[in-house]
């Protein structure tokens, strides 16, 4: 939990968090400070990741595996301000790697060309709620 006071979160916002996520409790500060870390490489300040783990809190009880598939999938269609989108719309590191390869091979798959369709999602991320 220290890793979240440090974040300067309030208390009601934590509690908020733990009824999202009740894993939380049960998480360590070392499992919080490596997923602040994940958000840390990718280009995320502190303000970004203060937004992405109070709003998403189930991130932080998510794989970090899951979490590194998901980052590279996006980079590998050409996503390049993770850091942006993920603050844009948090939610999206609960996706999975192969829904958003899914959804994406389908626009492909309809004629559509890939940079348009990453252009598209990260100029509206609210689109990923589609996925």
């Amino acid at each position: 939990m220290e890793e979240l006071i440090k974040l300067d979160l309030s208390k009601n916002t934590i509690k908020s968090m733990m009824n999202m996520c009740p894993n939380l409790l049960e998480l360590s500060d070392a499992e919080i400070r490596k997923k602040k870390g994940i958000l840390e490489d990718i280009g995320c300040s502190y303000n970004q990741i203060r937004n992405i783990v109070s709003s998403n809190a189930d991130y932080l009880d998510r794989s970090d595996d899951v979490i590194f598939e998901l980052i590279n999938k996006l980079k590998d269609f050409g996503f390049v301000n993770l850091n942006i989108l993920f603050d844009a719309n948090p939610y999206i590191l609960s996706l999975d790697y192969f829904e958003i390869a899914d959804y994406i091979n389908s626009r492909l798959n309809n004629g559509e060309i890939l940079e348009d369709i990453v252009d598209e999602l990260e100029s509206n991320p609210c689109l990923f709620s589609e996925i």
